[in-house]
């Protein structure tokens, strides 16, 4: 195992989706495509991005609490000039997918919605071109559980990259709206509270704290159900750490104020995988690829990516 530190330089009330068919359109080289598919729970949808012919891998990504898919187009199509096929889908509850903002009735439904789609991605790539999963803070916990249940293995998955990986929260929640959520969520288990998160704590790079604030798909929210089922799985993904045996690439954000860098080298270190490697830059805020720096983060991962084809 390597162990490197270095420094580097509106909400939807009621989850319905915007109407949209499945779309393509070419932007130099590249194959952009965009549009809903079937999940075990409703619909779901989904953006790919990938090179007009010679792909040399496969990419899928899981963003992360709040987030949506639009937010990392950048980056897959940073990937796909260098040769990767990259596809990533708006969780239940988020984005353009279906469902109430940030709920879920049972956390599992997020491994059953990932499921669904690394199956789909199968059946439209060669199944020569090695996959590789990335998940990004909560992204991250729900690749973390898929890969200590043997999921991605099932789905013929090469390798995992995490991203700020949400395994523990640097976040002081008040006692006060943690005992309100406990008596809350057996009755209204839906209703949404503020996180208190800012777009300027995710992220230093003033274009994408600006890009943050004007996206409607953004959601800063959180509800009972979701709060106290991922409190659930932090734990357990940590405890069972050792039942992750894929190749493993963890980065990890030094000045991250939602997710615990030490957790995520706790779980590098745990981990049962043989190939493994933990980075973690110090001056680095949570959204690791939309953060000032962030082509050092995308080269780390390709260069990873690359030695594990």
């Amino acid at each position: 195992m390597q162990i490197v530190q270095r420094s580097s330089f509106g909400p939807f009330g009621n989850g319905n989706i915007v109407s949209v068919n499945e779309t393509d359109s070419m932007t130099s080289g590249l194959v952009n495509s965009e549009g809903p598919f079937d999940g075990p729970g409703g619909r779901l949808y989904r953006r790919s991005v990938r090179p007009e012919k010679d792909a040399v891998g496969r990419l899928a990504l899981v963003h992360g609490y709040g987030d949506h898919s639009g937010r990392h187009v950048h980056f897959m199509q940073w990937m796909a000039e260098r040769g990767f096929a990259c596809d990533v889908f708006d969780l239940r509850g988020q984005g353009l997918s279906e469902g109430r903002r940030g709920y879920v009735r049972r956390w599992e439904e997020y491994l059953d919605d990932l499921n669904a789609f690394l199956s789909l991605v199968n059946s439209q790539y060669s199944s020569n071109l090695p996959l590789f999963v990335l998940g990004h803070s909560h992204g991250g916990l729900v690749v973390a559980a898929a890969g200590e249940e043997g999921l991605l293995e099932f789905a013929g998955v090469r390798g995992v990259i995490l991203t700020s990986p949400y395994l523990r929260s640097c976040m002081k929640v008040p006692l006060r709206k943690i005992l309100l959520g406990r008596m809350i969520a057996p009755f209204i288990p839906w209703m949404q509270f503020p996180t208190g998160l800012t777009n300027d704590g995710m992220s230093s790079d003033p274009l994408m704290v600006a890009d943050s604030s004007a996206d409607p798909l953004v959601t800063r929210v959180a509800t009972p159900r979701w709060y106290l089922s991922h409190l659930r799985m932090q734990r357990r993904v940590l405890d069972g750490a050792a039942k992750l045996r894929l190749p493993l690439l963890v980065l990890a954000a030094g000045a991250d104020i939602i997710a615990d860098p030490q957790a995520s080298e706790e779980f590098v270190q745990a981990a049962a995988s043989q190939d493994k490697r933990f980075r973690l830059y110090p001056s680095q805020k949570h959204e690791l690829l939309r953060e000032t720096g962030r082509f050092e983060v995308f080269e780390e991962i390709l260069v990873w990516s690359r030695s594990h084809l």
